[in-house]
């Protein structure tokens, strides 16, 4: 609508006889909660038509009756180009908003709105409506405006729709695949007879097979098709809905190739076990073009207009008790489609062989870790079985650098070298040791190799002293040190690096043998712990900066995301390092004295924060280690204790991990499934090695227990919201 024109045009004035029933028209308390007062009429408005426009001015009645002439309102409506807009008298501002979306008086929650029927019969002549009131102008405006938003919605959704045009049709024997290989539930449905029965009805192969002394709920195995099945009885059995499981659909299609995701279940109705319903749905579908660039759309209610497939990734659609993203959801993928897409499209990546390896897999995320290391398509073909498999889990593990020539070289060893990789079936572990022995010139045998991966020791690990020892003598120190004592290896370097660390600390030369390579360790180690603690040391700012460089970059990042307040309790994120130390000093726990915290805020596997009494922000309360996603790893007072006022703190806790999940990013995401499977696999390590607390509060139970009870999960229902 022109502005300049609408300008030109005459509002409708207020006329006398309005003005005489705004002067009769007396106030009388409200019954309204909030409101002091009401009107019969607290809305005056004038109609008319020029120019094509309806023009309606609204006068107000404390304004009116105050002896005010002109109109606070002036609402223009076109008809033609479909569209309305008000002029706000007193600011001299132009506003979109629709009537009721106008700032209004409290007075008019109960007061009423006069309108003329000469003015009526103009409205509903120009706007061919049945009334011509109040209520119709809004019901028109709200027309108006849901017309505009379909325009706009459609521009997007036409774009959408025009690449779903490219989605091939599912193949003829989709169904029946699903059923033999997707759904893994099978019956064979039986009657009771005099003596047994002897025949049943397999849902796997459809046929009616022998059996011999069926007992319902028993498992076994179906004499025709070899499938493991379940015995039911007819007449005991009710409806059944297997497990949804997923499938993977691979196609050519315009734009290159498309990954289409499935849910799908076997449903039996009770008594109706011959008719097995196949129930699938499509949840998901990525377009890769040429370069293989993703564009994933999935199936979900767009601005509340339905269900229909929209451009982007839905990460928090629950599915299952712990991969609710879906990019991690792993099925089976349909075969017939391969053999082709694997001499043409496919070809150079490897997805291929890589599906023939692992019935089971998400193709998505093999092809995202084939982006980040192309070379994972040579590692997968070169015979190499457990390698792909970390780096299909995590592509980081591998610092990829796009060197020309073969694998070996791509690698960053030599042809020896790849040969002692492939012989010995080495993991990535593997990998890091003979890239350090070629990056250091020298010649380590198999047997070290092998001893350092078995005790989880990497080169980085040994940074801290092989300035000063060769890895054979630091294998034959830990050893040595290991000696007498219920701890790995593992925890023997970890014991080693904390003695040298507090070493460094209290000035002591760590560079003369008779420190660094301390004939009793654990000794030595407990004595500096209680000087440092009897003289109140712990580690430094400086000390921490240079080691982790990252985390004075993170930690400012931390307060728009994670913190949150109510009445009684708030979240705080540390602004420096600094104040992290001082909340370890304050409250006498660890965080101060262990490097292990901050290595894991350095690589974003969890942060710190602090939990406070609103009313005492400046007081030491809680410390929490939570990860990306909000999952709160532990909560510690003074001492490393738990006291019961934590349970108080409980819920809202809980309100504060429903309120990060909507904040949280696609990057947020990643971080926050990566962080939970490092936890899960340090628990089972932490349980396989038997891990245990030497002293205090805990000493003598097992880490991992004590870890896990401290846990605090994202509920269900909050990942059900988001």
């Amino acid at each position: 609508m022109k502005k300049k024109e609408l300008m030109t045009l005459n509002p409708p004035e207020f006329t006398p006889y309005l003005k005489q029933i705004a002067k009769q028209d007396q106030p009388v308390p409200s019954d309204h909660w909030g409101t002091n007062k009401k009107y019969k009429y607290g809305r005056y408005l004038r109609v008319k038509e020029e120019k094509g426009y309806l023009i309606i001015s609204v006068f107000l009645a404390q304004f009116v009756r105050a002896g005010a002439k002109y109109p606070v309102y002036v609402v223009y409506i076109d008809k033609r180009a479909d569209d309305f807009i008000t002029f706000e008298t007193d600011t001299g501002k132009w506003r979109k908003s629709m009537l009721q979306n106008l700032d209004w008086p409290r007075y008019m929650y109960d007061s009423g709105t006069y309108i003329s029927r000469k003015d009526e019969k103009l409205v509903c002549r120009y706007l061919e409506t049945i009334t011509g009131d109040y209520g119709t102008l809004v019901c028109y405006q709200e027309g108006i405006r849901e017309r505009q938003l379909a325009a706009r919605y459609k521009k997007i959704t036409d774009v959408w729709d025009e690449t779903m045009k490219q989605v091939p049709k599912l193949p003829k024997d989709w169904e029946r695949w699903l059923l033999k290989k997707v759904i893994p539930e099978h019956y064979i449905f039986y009657k009771y007879k005099k003596g047994g029965a002897t025949e049943g009805y397999c849902t796997h192969c459809g046929r009616m097979v022998p059996i011999h002394a069926p007992r319902y709920n028993k498992k076994g195995i179906c004499s025709k098709c070899g499938q493991e099945i379940q015995f039911k009885s007819v007449d005991k059995s009710g409806s059944i809905w297997t497990e949804s499981k997923a499938a993977y659909l691979i196609q050519r299609c315009r734009k290159g190739v498309i990954l289409r995701l499935f849910e799908a279940r076997m449903i039996l109705g009770k008594g109706d076990f011959k008719n097995r319903e196949i129930c699938f749905y499509e949840t998901k579908r990525i377009f890769y073009d040429d370069q293989f660039q993703e564009d994933p759309y999935y199936y979900g209610d767009f601005k509340n207009r339905g269900a229909r497939w929209i451009s982007g990734d839905n990460y928090f659609r629950r599915v299952g008790l712990f991969d609710y993203y879906p990019l991690l959801l792993h099925g089976k993928v349909y075969p017939r489609t391969l053999y082709d897409l694997g001499r043409r499209e496919l070809k150079k990546t490897g997805l291929i062989q890589w599906i023939q390896k692992n019935p089971v897999l998400n193709p998505r995320k093999y092809l995202n870790a084939w982006k980040m290391i192309p070379v994972l398509e040579q590692i997968l073909k070169a015979g190499l079985p457990k390698l792909p498999e970390e780096l299909v889990k995590d592509p980081e593990k591998l610092v990829w650098r796009d060197a020309k020539g073969g694998l070996a070289k791509k690698l960053e060893i030599d042809n020896a070298k790849l040969k002692r990789l492939r012989k010995s079936e080495g993991d990535i572990n593997v990998l890091y040791w003979l890239q350090q022995e070629k990056k250091e010139n020298i010649s380590l045998t198999d047997e070290l190799i092998a001893w350092f991966v078995k005790n989880d020791i990497l080169p980085k690990d040994l940074a801290f002293i092989h300035d000063r020892m060769s890895y054979v003598q630091v294998k034959n120190y830990l050893v040595r040190q290991n000696v007498g004592t219920n701890d790995s290896i593992r925890q023997v370097l970890i014991t080693w690096k904390d003695y040298l660390s507090m070493a460094k600390r209290v000035k002591m030369n760590v560079y003369d043998e008779i420190v660094y390579r301390v004939s009793r360790l654990y000794q030595r180690h407990g004595k500096l712990v209680e000087y440092i603690q009897k003289n109140e040391l712990s580690v430094t700012a400086g000390e921490l900066e240079e080691e982790f460089p990252y985390i004075n970059d993170i930690l400012p990042r931390l307060q728009e995301k994670y913190e949150y307040s109510n009445k009684t309790y708030t979240i705080l994120a540390p602004r420096t390092i600094k104040d992290i130390l001082e909340e370890g000093q304050a409250l006498h726990h660890c965080i101060d004295k262990k490097k292990e915290y901050f290595d894991r805020i350095n690589s974003q596997e969890s942060y710190i924060l602090f939990l406070r009494k609103t009313k005492q922000p400046d007081q030491p309360y809680y410390t929490l280690e939570v990860e990306p996603g909000g999952v709160i790893r532990q909560k510690r007072t003074e001492y490393d204790r738990q006291k019961k006022d934590i349970e108080e703190a409980s819920e809202f806790l809980r309100k504060w991990q429903a309120v990060v999940q909507k904040r949280l990013t696609r990057d947020d995401v990643t971080l926050a499934e990566k962080s939970r499977e490092i936890r899960i696999e340090s628990y089972a390590e932490m349980r396989k090695k038997k891990v245990k607390i030497n002293g205090g509060l805990f000493g003598g139970q097992y880490l991992a227990d004590i870890l896990e009870a401290d846990l605090m999960e994202i509920p269900d229902t909050v990942r059900e919201a988001a």
